[in-house]
């Protein structure tokens, strides 16, 4: 529960933010038609049982803060509506551990929805779907052992982003990713319950490109 009131206040306070900036904002173009390709980067945030010690009942990850990062394409619908492709990798690592280790690969589709300011700051809602490959690795002395599985889920978030000029934006976004169904890729984690969840929130420092538009 703390963890999950540190994500609502971060992302209150990347809207609050959003909103502040639009409020100074100069008038700007529509963005119909436009096609921006981009990167992002930052911190990962276990959630659940992802992030829970393990009981004598239940399974958990014990997943400190990681990092993460990966790609997206949006194609602007109309001015104020994108549909796009996203994909991205996250990983953390045990508290208790450093060899032990969770990954996440994460490829989906979403929307964004840019919130008219009229200006050069461009405060957004994005929801997407996604396949996620979840693993766990543990390696030790050389020697590897992961057990893995993928699972559809959703994620949901919001962002803002400054257009530097024509061709470049760069801003912030948080994002929540819910997967959907247990963790339990072995006869032996199937044993002992599972984790019920993996989920988590990602913080992320954005940097997109417009691609020019056909003549």
């Amino acid at each position: 529960m703390r963890k999950l009131g540190i994500v609502v206040t971060a992302i209150a306070c990347l809207m609050l933010a959003a909103q502040a900036f639009a409020a100074t904002a100069p008038a700007a173009g529509a963005f119909k038609g436009q096609m921006d390709i981009g990167v992002f980067g930052g911190v990962a945030v276990p959630m659940g049982k992802l992030a829970a010690k393990s009981t004598e009942t239940e399974l958990g990850g014990n997943m400190k803060m990681g990092y993460g990062g990966g790609v997206f394409f949006d194609y602007f619908m109309t001015p104020e509506i994108a549909l796009g492709l996203d994909g991205a990798y996250v990983t953390s690592t045990n508290k208790d551990d450093s060899n032990f280790k969770g990954n996440t690969m994460q490829y989906g589709i979403h929307g964004k929805y840019l919130i008219p300011t009229g200006g050069k700051f461009l405060p957004y809602l994005q929801v997407g779907a996604a396949m996620y490959n979840r693993k766990a690795d543990y390696t030790s002395g050389g020697a590897s052992v992961s057990a893995s599985d993928t699972k559809p889920g959703i994620n949901g978030g919001v962002g803002f982003g400054y257009e530097v000029n024509e061709s470049v934006a760069i801003g912030l976004n948080g994002m929540y990713n819910y997967t959907i169904g247990k963790w339990e890729p072995t006869d032996d984690i199937k044993a002992a319950g599972g984790l019920k969840d993996w989920n988590y929130a990602t913080f992320n420092a954005v940097v997109s490109f417009t691609l020019p538009k056909a003549k």
